[in-house]
């Protein structure tokens, strides 16, 4: 049996309960640099972790998803704004998700909504891996540049990372893929209705407000 097949079953493998694990550690970290900072954000959280394949020893392909909520009032969010919340989720997640396969990371924003799985837009920066890494490890990679190499990768296909301001997109509705959040490995093509943003990164679960 897969490891797809085995986080939409009954039971709860080892690799969903380590998944959760590393999740639960990112938020945290997440919503406590956010509080710290001040940011005038109405809510964040790391709110899940999209299994999308599983590698050649089985070990699962994942796209960690952060998502802030910038406001019902922001129709035009302020990109420079957008990119330190980038910074302090790539500070959250890198760490826990350091040795795991990761496809690429998923910073998502919605706006012009009240809550954190309510509103009219939802848009995402997508990040790979190497980005991370360099960002995380390489004291003279700052926010500005990892923003520039970002913007100049990306490209007109917004599946692919790296994204630079892109729609979000539904892993919940997307085929053999599984959301592990808030204790639960949610069906591709299950309900979406806990995240009411068109294009929501996943099936429920949120980090508290920030």
């Amino acid at each position: 049996m897969s490891l797809l097949e085995r986080l939409l079953g009954d039971d709860t493998p080892d690799e969903q309960v380590d998944l959760e694990s590393r999740q639960n550690e990112a938020d945290e970290a997440l919503r406590d640099a956010t509080e710290r900072a001040g940011y005038a954000v109405e809510d964040c959280g790391v709110t899940g972790v999209a299994v999308v394949n599983e590698g050649p020893d089985g070990e699962p392909v994942v796209v960690p998803i952060a998502r802030f909520s910038l406001g019902e009032d922001v129709e035009d969010p302020d990109m420079d704004l957008v990119w330190d919340l980038v910074g302090e989720a790539v500070d959250a997640v890198q760490d826990p998700f350091d040795d795991v396969f990761v496809r690429h990371y998923d910073i998502q924003f919605t706006f012009d909504g009240d809550e954190l799985f309510e509103a009219e837009e939802c848009r995402r920066i997508a990040l790979t891996d190497d980005l991370v890494d360099r960002f995380a490890t390489d004291p003279g990679f700052g926010i500005d540049d990892l923003r520039e190499a970002v913007v100049a990768a990306d490209d007109i296909d917004d599946a692919i990372a790296p994204v630079a301001w892109g729609e979000c997109k539904n892993y919940s509705r997307t085929t053999n893929a599984a959301i592990v959040t808030a204790g639960a490995a949610a069906a591709a093509g299950a309900s979406a209705s806990a995240a009411s943003c068109a294009g929501a990164g996943a099936a429920g679960g949120g980090g508290g407000a920030c």
